[in-house]
């Protein structure tokens, strides 16, 4: 917004005085070459060119002639005539093209233009949506680059040849990182083994294609230096995997892979024919059969028999239930608590989305409330995440996947990304007796919340609402939704809301406070409320409002940028 103002100020000004114009030019000319490099460092190379290069003698220089190095980002928005109208005045400082366009756009601009020796300061390149034909060509001419260190290359065309396009990839000399995906292949590809002149430099490489095991020990032939891969294994007829040999990943510290065919058992046998030092696994699994993915005494085996050096670990293990029966978990309750995954600083958390229950394994990271306790204690981190639920569908549904979570773990966090009635909220509480805190997206009501003296639709779930301590709102319709709050968790310590677009925020904290004193919440002490015109002077007025009301005796208020603090004893 800021440079859209100065913009329109220069150009206002220029149409009304040519002399002032004439003048910023002149001081603009004042500017050091480097302080222009540094501003060429936000922009895409192709703009920097065309705006810059027909100012003066001096830019037209400082853009063909400097030791800048410019980034291309060839989009949707950018038409391709400008490109190859002004490519060849900067085509010997480009390190870096991204060509993200339609098939149609890229074959064209492909038959008008070629990579080849003369982009000599070329390290990075990008291309989606290219044909197999095209990218063939694409490879034999990349070979002529000195300094090309990154290959990205994605086509939705089907290759049946991968073996000649991987061929033409491991033959250029300075090549450092590789990613290489086709959506479209429905068969395995066959993947011929290296001969000793082969050898790749390739460091990091990502497989986004169908391959069978074999192909995989093939291709890594080609990469004694490999320190990270990064796996999608979709291969439905793969080769027998215990009468595969060692795979040779001395060199590798970073594995990520996902997978949809493998059972645990095969995930099992791959790790253990790996001879390598990981320090980082990550692991995607998608399957409605093989729930021992989530049996962590075999995940805690697999680890400490193979990596005992690992320092991350992640794994997602995604579960549709959409028309189909899934397993029953039998094994214990809350299994990745244990010490193993305590030390390592790795909780586990769920997420309903859609008809899909997404269990993680994670890295802890800071939450809302740590705000209030930052001490938090590991065995009770796990939190279900609820969102893109369909509102329309049979409540049951939901209330199944979350019983379903249930034989897994407790929770003791709640966080729902979708507005949500007090009924359903009610429905969900009465399933998880363990809640400490709830974060809602925002509240939505039919009718009144009489269910607060008569006792619907459950006792047990308004029991549950009292052991929650820590209630976050995100977007707040009504005071109503507070008033709300306040009585489903009447033992709450801390609330933090939104304030209401465009609401008196001092009238909306007046009423708070007095709903507080008549209703004597005694351990409600810590107040939160966002509201994007807080300031400094704004904090004046409400300590003068609770003095002027006598609200508060003994209590603290201050700013955080938008988020004003209240709080008492």
């Amino acid at each position: 917004m800021a440079t859209m103002k100065r913009n329109l100020t220069f150009k206002e000004s220029s149409e009304e005085d040519p002399k002032k114009l004439r003048s910023e030019l002149s001081s603009m000319e004042n500017l050091s070459n480097e302080i222009f490099y540094e501003i060429f460092d936000y922009l895409d190379g192709l703009d920097i060119c065309i705006a810059f290069s027909n100012i003066n003698y001096r830019f037209q220089q400082l853009i063909i002639c400097s030791p800048f190095r410019y980034k291309i980002n060839l989009g949707y928005s950018t038409k391709r005539e400008k490109f190859l109208n002004n490519y060849k005045q900067i085509q010997h400082q480009i390190y870096s093209i991204s060509f993200i366009i339609p098939k149609t756009s890229m074959n064209e601009l492909l038959i008008s233009f070629q990579i080849d020796c003369s982009f000599n300061n070329l390290q990075s390149i990008r291309i989606d949506n290219i044909s197999k034909d095209k990218l063939i060509s694409l490879l034999i001419h990349l070979s002529e680059l000195p300094c090309l260190h990154s290959l990205n290359i994605q086509t939705t065309d089907s290759i049946e040849d991968l073996n000649q396009i991987y061929q033409l990839i491991f033959s250029l000399p300075k090549l450092k990182s590789n990613e290489l995906s086709s959506h479209r292949n429905e068969d395995s590809i066959s993947i011929l083994m290296p001969n000793n002149n082969q050898i790749s430099p390739i460091e990091y490489l990502k497989i986004g294609h169908w391959y069978t095991f074999d192909e995989l020990n093939a291709l890594i032939s080609y990469t004694p230096n490999l320190r990270h891969l990064k796996l999608s294994h979709i291969s439905k007829d793969d080769s027998d995997i215990e009468d595969i040999l060692p795979m040779n990943f001395n060199n590798l510290i970073h594995l990520s892979i996902f997978t949809n065919s493998l059972n645990f058992d095969e995930f099992e046998l791959f790790i253990e024919k790996m001879n390598s030092k990981l320090k980082i696994l990550h692991v995607i699994a998608y399957s409605n059969q093989d729930i021992t993915y989530l049996y962590a005494d075999r995940w805690e085996k697999l680890i400490s028999e193979n990596f005992s050096q690992l320092e991350k670990f992640s794994l997602c293990f995604d579960e549709s239930r959409m028309g189909r029966n899934c397993p029953i978990y039998d094994g214990g309750l809350n299994q990745f608590n244990s010490p193993f995954w305590i030390q390592r600083n790795l909780i586990f958390d769920i997420e309903i989305y859609e008809y899909n229950i997404h269990y993680y394994v994670r890295s802890y990271k800071y939450r809302w409330y740590n705000y209030i306790n930052s001490s938090h204690e590991h065995s009770k981190s796990t939190q279900l995440t609820i969102k893109y639920v369909y509102t329309d569908e049979p409540v049951f549904f939901l209330l199944d996947q979350i019983k379903r979570v249930l034989n897994f773990t407790q929770i003791y966090h709640l966080n729902i990304e979708q507005q949500i009635t007090e009924e359903r909220l009610m429905q969900i509480i009465h399933l998880l007796p363990d809640l400490i805190t709830i974060n809602l997206y925002s509240l939505s009501f039919y009718e009144e919340y009489p269910f607060l003296n008569q006792g619907y639709p459950t006792t047990s779930a308004l029991e549950y609402a009292k052991n929650i301590k820590y209630v976050y709102l995100d977007q707040t319709s009504t005071i109503d939704d507070i008033y709300f709050l306040m009585s489903f968790c009447p033992q709450m310590e801390y609330l933090s809301v939104e304030c209401i677009k465009n609401m008196n925020i001092q009238l909306f904290l007046k009423d708070i406070l007095k709903k507080i004193n008549q209703k004597h919440y005694e351990y409600l002490h810590l107040l939160c409320i966002f509201i994007r015109t807080a300031d400094d002077q704004l904090i004046k007025h409400l300590s003068q409002m609770i003095y002027d009301e006598k609200l508060l005796l003994d209590y603290t208020i201050h700013r955080q940028s938008y988020n004003i603090y209240l709080k008492w004893k």
